[in-house]
């Protein structure tokens, strides 16, 4: 007796792993005209297993495209209709590359990362000092809306020279501008408290 676990995988569950069986031994008579007539005797009894397949539009066509399958594409009968071909093996899908540079720093955007790496590029030393405060005060900016708390510059300059593998370097004494952090309040109304009234109401003598 076999376990289950030492039986083959069943292509198609469906059908059962006796059918399975009949085709196996299908694909081993040597008779072409006795493999075809055996052919049709199994399409019956497959279609008597699946009545609900009757509704189906080309019932037989459905049935022999199964037969085929269920036999990994081995059986060599005359099919009514066209034999289908076995399908490739499917290949890995390539890698997506990334838009949004690496998603430690996603939150600072695409924009952000190419302009440091253009930065080392640039000659004039004035004109680079006030790209990479404009490129930092955008960075805090992001960090800020991103972790909805304050952030060092010191922080910011670390990340600067982490992104640009130490290529960029801090002009001296940058200060970054001050971001305010936005909290959410929410309202007593819509957290379902309510103000209690100290009001009294006057009694009229």
């Amino acid at each position: 007796m076999k376990y289950n676990t030492e039986l083959s995988k069943l292509i198609i569950p469906e059908y059962g792993r006796h059918i399975h069986q009949i085709i196996e031994n299908l694909c081993l008579i040597k008779d072409r005209t006795k493999r075809n007539q055996q052919a049709e005797v199994v399409i019956q009894i497959m279609g008597n297993l699946n009545p609900h397949l009757r509704d189906v539009n080309d019932f037989k066509h459905k049935l022999w495209d199964h037969l085929f399958i269920m036999s990994d594409f081995q059986l060599d009968v005359d099919s009514p209709y066209p034999i289908p071909k076995k399908p490739e093996k499917l290949e890995r899908p390539q890698m997506i590359n990334n838009t949004q540079g690496t998603v430690k720093y996603r939150h600072y955007g695409k924009f952000v990362i190419n302009m440091l790496d253009k930065v080392p590029d640039i000659k004039d030393e004035a004109v680079k000092n006030r790209l990479i405060s404009s490129i930092a005060n955008q960075m805090k900016r992001s960090s800020v809306n991103w972790n909805k708390s304050s952030v060092l510059d010191e922080f910011i300059f670390k990340q600067i020279r982490e992104i640009s593998n130490e290529n960029v370097e801090i002009p001296e004494n940058l200060t970054l501008e001050h971001i305010h952090v936005q909290h959410k309040h929410h309202s007593q109304h819509k957290s379902g408290i309510r103000k209690k009234t100290n009001h009294r109401i006057k009694k009229k003598f």
